[in-house]
């Protein structure tokens, strides 16, 4: 057993020995890998240094191109812009004048209903026992009151039983058409033509004269009420018959287009909200059509004052600051320009007159600086110069600058 044992320990010996030996083989051998490595890339990055420094050549960033424009001839109109929400101008709540249980419903939300036409029947069983005992009493004292009145005439009675039996026939036939009134009542009718714009009731439900069964209102005739900021408060009493208002409801890209329409100015409020510093508009939307409904979002436009037949550029031209770049032809170079004066619209702000004949930066100016020289995009420089090979000249003219600077370089290199 010992003997045994004695071997085994040796042979795991032998195998750690060996393992030992293997693992530092191998991390040698990495070490000596790893080194070669550094010093190829430290070699490669020798090599592409002196192959830079022999070239002699410097790097030269290129030009910013920029496209340029002149102004053109066009509109710009002031306006402010309000957002809001569309309303009926009347919503009509139809509520019953009598409770009682909803046995048939047939209001539907978005129907058109007209005048008189009946949206519920509440349980008449109550109000035609009244009616009938309401109709008994007024036939019996009516009888009464005929005969009474046979009487008085020929002298056989006297006025006492007259105005008694009078004053009661007269008592009952209140009550009669009272009761008959409250049975015409369970037919619950349209007050006016209209768009049934709420019908939440159903059979079943209990009819109340608190509470409506439905809610009807004219789409045709719908408005925007407006809380426009104090500051426009003169803007809107002094030229209320010239402002000119359009509607617009936001599309959904890809599903359908704005829906726009005309809207007039009705009333404005005499008075600005002490609090909320803000003045009542109420602006009617005209022909509306099928795009506008109660609720929907929509933002107004007031337009007060247009400008035709001027000279005009694209809003992107300014930057955020106002500022706006200008081209000179010459020296190819651009000049910063504040314009002190903007007059703009969403899409265009009017130049005056004296850089009718300027040329624009409209698209790069965020990347130049003044008196840098630029490069004009390929679509601008057959309109400006009228030379279709006006690129070429542009490329040989910096081949013929990099030749002076080579020829410059290697002189110093020479002294």
């Amino acid at each position: 057993m010992n003997k045994n044992n004695e071997s085994n320990e040796a042979e795991s010996t032998n195998e750690n020995s060996t393992g030992k030996r293997k693992f530092k083989i191998n991390k040698k051998l990495g070490i000596i890998l790893a080194s070669i490595g550094v010093v190829g890339i430290i070699l490669l990055w020798a090599t592409l240094i002196g192959i830079l420094k022999g070239s002699g050549k410097k790097y030269v960033a290129p030009l910013p191109s920029v496209v340029v424009q002149k102004p053109v001839l066009g509109t710009v109109t002031e306006s402010i812009t309000i957002s809001g929400y569309v309303e009926a101008r009347t919503m009509v709540p139809v509520v019953p004048f009598v409770n009682g249980t909803i046995l048939n419903y047939s209001a539907k939300a978005g129907e058109f209903v007209k005048k008189d036409t009946i949206l519920a029947k509440i349980d008449d069983a109550p109000y035609r026992q009244q009616f009938l005992q309401a109709q008994a009493a007024y036939l019996g004292y009516k009888s009464s009151f005929e005969r009474v009145a046979g009487l008085y005439k020929s002298g056989a009675t006297t006025q006492q039983n007259y105005d008694t039996i009078k004053a009661q026939y007269e008592a009952a036939k209140a009550q009669y058409d009272l009761a008959k009134l409250q049975m015409d009542y369970t037919e619950v009718k349209a007050s006016v033509d209209g768009t049934i714009l709420v019908a939440d009731m159903g059979v079943g439900s209990i009819g109340t004269t608190t509470a409506p069964i439905a809610i009807l209102a004219d789409l045709n005739d719908l408005v925007v009420r407006l809380k426009v900021p104090e500051k426009y408060f003169d803007l809107f009493q002094l030229q209320k018959d010239k402002i000119e208002v359009t509607v617009t409801r936001p599309g959904i890209e890809g599903m359908y287009e704005d829906a726009v329409a005309a809207a007039q100015v009705e009333t404005i409020a005499p008075y600005v909200n002490a609090e909320s510093k803000n003045f009542a508009v109420v602006c009617r939307i005209l022909n509306s059509g099928e795009r506008f409904r109660p609720g929907m979002f929509v933002k107004i436009t007031a337009a007060y004052n247009v400008h035709s037949n001027v000279y005009v550029l694209p809003v992107t031209t300014r930057k955020l600051d106002g500022s706006c770049y200008i081209f000179n032809e010459e020296d190819s170079t651009v000049k910063y320009l504040m314009l002190d004066k903007i007059v703009a619209d969403n899409n265009n702000f009017l130049v005056d007159q004296e850089y009718a004949d300027t040329w624009f930066v409209v698209d790069g100016q965020n990347t130049v600086f003044d008196g840098q020289k630029v490069r004009l995009a390929k679509d601008v420089e057959a309109e400006l110069f009228g030379n279709q090979n006006f690129q070429e000249d542009l490329i040989q003219q910096e081949t013929e600058e990099d030749k002076v600077e080579d020829k410059v370089e290697s002189k110093e290199r020479e002294q």
